[in-house]
């Protein structure tokens, strides 16, 4: 079994879609796609990747309480959640999260790869109970993303240097 993430950040914020399958042995470590974040592949089993949904999930207060007053210093809020599908799950990144009725929404951010249960831009109901991870932006300094930076410090010292040049953002590491 392993997981896909999609990118760290299609177009300057989102941090991967991962997919679950029953797979023997773990494919190549990433997919690249053209004009489309790059998809990582980790295995489901992982305890590093298993470790940081955790504190994602764990720390998703502070997420909702930095979002829910109005902050200018926040950016590219996004919350990371499961999408199964023949078998698969791929978890995308919902960005523009808002409390509408007391109903949690957001957009999805990326291309999803394995999944037709959804498509880039559209608005869907975010279920908390499901989140593997979230993130923000402060000035330039990424809190949160917890799988996020577990991948950027899997990324050989190239892909970092161009990763981190990309997005611009301190990662407190």
């Amino acid at each position: 079994m392993f997981l896909k993430t999609t990118s760290l950040l299609p177009r300057v914020l989102l941090a991967g879609s991962l997919l679950l399958s029953n797979c023997s042995s773990a494919p190549d470590d990433k997919v690249e796609r053209a004009g489309e974040p790059t998809i990582y592949n980790v295995e489901a089993e992982d305890p590093e990747m298993q470790m940081a949904m955790k504190q994602g999930k764990a720390t998703f207060p502070q997420f909702m309480a930095a979002i829910a007053q109005p902050d200018s210093t926040i950016t590219n809020p996004a919350i990371k959640v499961p999408y199964e599908q023949d078998g698969q799950t791929e978890f995308l990144w919902l960005t523009d999260p808002t409390i509408e009725h007391g109903t949690l929404y957001g957009i999805i951010g990326n291309k999803p790869e394995y999944t037709n249960q959804v498509k880039e831009g559209d608005k869907v109901v975010i279920d908390t109970t499901l989140m593997a991870d979230w993130n923000y932006v402060q000035h330039n300094r990424l809190i949160g993303g917890y799988t996020v930076k577990l991948l950027r410090n899997r990324m050989s010292a190239e892909e970092r240097a161009d990763f981190d040049e990309s997005t611009g953002w301190d990662f407190g590491q």
